[in-house]
Order: C-alpha cells, then structure tokens, then sequence
C-alpha cells in the first residue's frame, strides 16, 4: 500500500498521462516505477490469497465471507462514492494550471499563422518539447488540425519520423481517429506500413480501447476527444490503412495479432451501457481509478467461496504450476500503442479477464500455500539467491521488453522473484511481533485509499520549483506521509472507519501484542 503512494507521487515527474505534470523530469523515477510496479500488486493478492485461506481455516466460509464484506467491498463502495469524485475535481484543476510547453501551446491553439511562425527558424520543426520527447509533427497529429499539420510539414516535418517507441506521426493520428491528418500525412509521403518497436503497424491503432484515447486525450493536453468521435473517426481510415496483404494492420507476428484481438473484443461496443447522452463501457470505462484492486478482490472471493462450497480448493500439492501459467496471461499484455513493463491494469466494472487471470495465479498460489504449509510456511527461504535473481531479471526484461515472448517469462518470473524474495527477506528479519509495523500496517490501508487527492495537490505545489525531480518527489513524499499518518491517527483509528478498514481495536491489540 506505501509503495502505491510513493509510486504516484513519482508519476509528475515521467513522461506519463498523469494529471499533474512537472517542470522537470527524472529517467531515475521511471525505473523505479518500473521496478515497483512489476511486483507490488501480484505480491499483494499473493499475501491476499494466503490470509484468506488462514481465515477460512479457523474461521469458515461464513465468517470468511462477512469479514471481506465488511473490510474490501463496503470500503471500496464508500471510497469510490466520495474519494473518487474529489479525485476526479483536483485532477480537471491540475488540468487547467500545468504549466505548458510554449511551442506546444502553438501546437495545439489551432492558430496555424503562430505555427509557421515558431517554426520558421532551422531545425525548430525537429525540435522535441522537453519532457514528453515528441516532435512539433506529433501534437499536430495528435490534435488533429489538418491546417496544423500542413503547416508543420511546409516547415521541414518529417511525415516518416519516428518517437520513442516507434511511432510514425501516422500512428498517432490513427490512434485518435484523426483521419484527416492521416490523409494529408499520407499524401505528403508517409509510409503506412512502417511498423513501431513491437512491430505494430498504424491501422493497428484502431484496435487499441477507444475510451482510453478519450481518457488520455486531456492528460496530453488536448482538448476532450468523445468515444463516438474517435470510433467514427477509426471507421472513415479504415477504407484508408486496412488494405493490402496484411489487412489485420500489424507485422507483429502471431503474440501481437493475438494481443489486438484480445484488444478488439475486449473493447467490443456491444459491451456498452447507454443511458441517453450517458454512455459506460463495462471494461474499458475508469470506474475504480486507484480501487481496481479491491474490485478484483472481490471476484477472488466470490470464487474462492465457490471453490469452497463445491470442495474444489486447492491442496497446495501442484501449486507450482501457477509459476508457468501466470505466463499465459501476460502474453497479452500491453494494450497500449507500445510495449510496456508490468501488467495492464483494469479499472471498468467487468475486469479485464488476463489481468484477472495473471492476478488469480498469484492469488491461489497464496491460497495453495497455506493449504500445503500452514503458518509453518518456508516461502522465500531462499530469499539470497531470489531477490539478486529478481534484479537480473528487471534489466533483462526493461532492455527487452518490446519482445512480446520474451516478455511473457521475463517479467512473470521478476514479480515471482521479487515477490517471493521480500516474503523471506521479512521473514528474517521482521518476524518477532511488533506493534509499531502492525500500527502502520493498518494504517497503510486507509492512506492508500486515500493519499491521491493529497499527493495531486503536493505536486502542484512543487511543479514549478526549481530544483531536480528526485529532490522535488521526496518533498512530495515528506508533504503527503504525515498528513496521511496523522489523519489515520487521530481521525480514523478509534472511530468506526477504522473498525471498519482494520476490525475492531481490541482484537487488533490482542493480535499485535508481543508474546511474553
């Protein structure tokens, strides 16, 4: 749960359609993100999945059931009706202050007499702005102004430019349902069958969830895309990019066809909601933002009661076999225009089913695990050899991550390594009971729920300093622990939130006193 909060509070400070952007960037933020977002949930419904089958053992189904209720789904309901919303406000106010990259705010104005005007000196039309990396040629496409676009090709763009991760400018526009750029990209010479690092060509694009282009359109700082805009726009470049030999619009061989697929019904328009204007995709629209986690918990247990009630839990006796099939989900991962690391993530009312699935072999491996061991468990014995292990494996997997088979073994064995290694290393040295980490592990709970309107507003504050990121990420951090420790202190533990989230007092204290 601390990770989580340190982790969004990095997000200001990477290239990362965050809310709050910073002034300045860190290359060091985005490994660790990296790092920490490859292990940090799968080690959560491990542990989630063992201390559930420990109540089980002692308590029943029954009781199993009432305590989840009680501790996951009232909590996830309250927050999503009142830290969300608040959430949801501060994002739109840091939307409308971040500071924006003068040569950008020309780029996206639609005034295209100021374009040929930035761009009338040497080499401005190849200029990338300073903390996203995209070229002049990019937001113009991104934004879809064909006039914009022109103007920026007439100044020396290059419709065959590539970003980071592959991109053509024609990428872009077929990601957002630009069609008309598209058209003009293409008559000016852009290739459309010029793939991306993951060998992905543009008309690939259109396969990729509609409603995450209408989500990330603001975070770039364009103006709102609606969901109908983009798919009528997809359909009109169709006709245009889904021609020739490979019609699927991708040479990214058989994972990555399988993966836009996956993609295409997953993002299906037979899955949405109307109610008037009012529209909701039931996978792919942002309902839980950071409460996705305890949405998946709950379809964890409710087949946990299901495996219960018909005999079917797991003994434990095969429950290493979850270690390779946790690398079938992953093969689709990676819905994004590129390749990334770590698993998807899932915040719609139906989950996403891979990342329910990926998540499921680490839940019942902790189940297994203490079906086989009980409280006697040796899990991450071999914590020397497992957590060095795990570190090889996040280099490896970071320098070949858009190498889609690959990464469905690489990154799978770094979150079982990494997840495995920190269960021993604890083990070793935090096994004696101790009320302090308990205290703050209760706490963990409610800050996590939360910490981000409050880490939102510390980025605001320090987004304009000047001073390096990291520096800037731990002022965030040192703003954002204390109000959040304070507030569970004093606000939440003895009250009835704090029953809620962690049970009563008296059991907690009876649990976390020291034997003597």
């Amino acid at each position: 749960m601390l990770l989580g909060v340190a982790l969004h509070a990095a997000l200001s400070f990477v290239p990362f359609p965050w809310p709050v952007r910073d002034t300045e960037r860190s290359d060091l933020l985005v490994l660790i993100i990296g790092a920490v977002h490859g292990f940090r949930m799968p080690l959560f419904f491990l542990l989630s999945g063992y201390f559930t089958m420990l109540v089980f053992s002692r308590r029943g189904l029954a009781s199993l059931l009432e305590q989840r209720f009680t501790r996951i789904f009232l909590p996830l309901v309250i927050a999503t009706l009142t830290i969300v919303p608040l959430d949801t406000a501060i994002e739109g106010h840091a939307l409308r202050t971040n500071r924006r990259d003068p040569a950008l705010v020309a780029m996206l104005s639609g005034d295209e007499a100021a374009v040929r005007q930035r761009l009338a000196s040497p080499g401005a039309a190849d200029r990338k702005d300073a903390f996203w990396g995209l070229t002049p040629l990019a937001w113009a496409t991104m934004r879809g102004d064909p006039g914009i676009v022109a103007a920026v090709l007439d100044s020396g763009g290059d419709p065959s430019e590539r970003d980071g991760g592959g991109n053509t400018p024609l990428h872009h526009a077929a990601y957002f349902g630009r069609d008309a750029s598209a058209r003009l990209l293409i008559d000016r010479g852009a290739d459309s069958t010029a793939t991306n690092t993951v060998g992905r060509l543009p008309a690939a694009m259109m396969s990729l969830p509609a409603d995450l282009v209408s989500e990330l359109a603001p975070l770039f700082d364009m103006h709102p895309v609606g969901v109908d805009e983009v798919l009528a726009g997809r359909e009109r470049l169709g006709a245009l990019l889904l021609t020739g030999p490979n019609p699927e619009g991708t040479l990214g061989g058989p994972l990555d066809r399988a993966t836009l697929a996956w993609s295409a019904i997953l993002s299906a328009e037979w899955l949405r909601v109307h109610v008037g204007s009012w529209s909701l995709h039931l996978v792919q629209t942002n309902v839980f933002h950071h409460l996705w986690f305890l949405w998946f918990l709950c379809w964890l247990v409710a087949a946990f009661a299901f495996l219960a009630a018909t005999g079917l839990l797991p003994t434990g006796r095969h429950r290493w076999w979850l270690v390779a099939v946790s690398c079938v989900p992953q093969l689709v991962m990676g819905m994004s225009m590129t390749a990334g690391y770590g698993p998807d993530t899932s915040f719609g009312i139906l989950p996403r089913p891979h990342v329910l699935a990926f998540y499921a072999c680490f839940y019942f491996f902790g189940i297994a695990t203490f079906a086989a061991e009980g409280l006697d468990t040796r899990l991450g014995r071999h914590w020397k050899l497992l957590l060095p292990t795990a570190v090889a494996l996040f280099v490896v997997g970071i320098a070949t991550m858009h190498d889609r088979l690959l990464a469905s073994v690489l990154q799978p064995a770094y979150a079982w390594a990494m997840s495995l290694g920190l269960i021993g290393l604890f083990t070793r040295f935090c096994s004696r009971p101790s009320p302090l980490v308990s205290w703050l592990a209760d706490a963990s709970y409610w800050m996590y729920l939360v910490h981000p309107p409050l880490v939102m507003l510390a980025q605001m504050i320090v987004r304009s300093w000047p001073m390096p990121a990291d520096l800037k990420f731990l002022v965030v951090m040192a703003l954002v622990t204390p109000v959040l420790l304070l507030s569970y202190r004093y606000g939440v533990r003895h009250t009835a939130i704090g029953s809620l989230l962690n049970g009563p007092r008296g059991v907690a204290q009876h649990r976390t006193r020291p034997a003597r």
